[in-house]
């Protein structure tokens, strides 16, 4: 869940909403492109209605719509991290715990067949806003979900994601991979040899088909 990540700022990007005045127009358009069959004066009184009724103009309303819509988004969606370099020295540090730990290497296309879309995510010094009214469902979802600040490029990440229709639990939240999927294993540098043989039985119990390699 994107609440869980360690950046405050992931997948929850600045948000620019109308401002009161900009709420008549807003709506006047919102009715012409869903209606196009309603008369002016239709069209008017629907946009008068909702610049005094829409909670986008009630700055405490507006604060409990965001935080319902973060809750509900972090509640539905899961993100899946992955990196382009195996060969990561930050990486190995920071997530493999000083290269004691593990890194597996997916098949690309196989691994997203299974979660489903994904990309690759950009790094700027600025984070975009996403503005409510001018951006459309798709820019909304690619700067929510595809931009970081430039401190976290070393990681250089790919992402895949996923929407459930109701809230997922942890277990839900947990893919089960296609075994051929996973085509390597590498064993830090500073892992036990203990570890490494207790690994090295299970993969070959489990993952015949995955390469081992141990780092150096």
């Amino acid at each position: 869940s994107p609440r869980d990540f360690e950046d405050i700022h992931d997948c929850n990007i600045p948000k620019k909403f109308p401002k009161k005045s900009e709420l008549y127009d807003f709506f006047l358009k919102k009715s012409k492109t869903e209606y196009p069959n309603r008369s002016r004066s239709e069209h008017r009184q629907y946009a008068r209605y909702w610049r005094d009724k829409s909670p986008l103009g009630n700055p405490i309303q507006l604060s409990q719509l965001i935080e319902r819509f973060n809750n509900e988004f972090n509640n539905k969606f899961g993100v899946l991290s992955l990196t382009a370099n195996y060969d990561n020295n930050a990486m190995w540090e920071k997530y493999a715990d000083n290269h004691k730990g593990i890194c597996f290497g997916f098949n690309a296309k196989s691994l997203f067949e299974c979660v489903g879309g994904g990309g690759e995510v950009q790094y700027i010094d600025k984070l975009p806003t996403i503005n409510f009214v001018d951006d459309d469902f798709l820019n909304k979802h690619v700067k929510n979900i595809f931009f970081k600040e430039n401190k976290w490029s070393f990681e250089q990440e790919y992402r895949l994601h996923k929407m459930w229709e109701s809230d997922a639990s942890n277990n839900e939240r947990c893919i089960h991979f296609p075994i051929e999927s996973l085509v390597e294993i590498r064993l830090g540098k500073n892992m036990s040899q203990d570890a490494k043989e207790d690994i090295k039985r299970i993969a070959k119990q489990k993952y015949p088909n995955a390469k081992i390699i141990e780092c150096h």
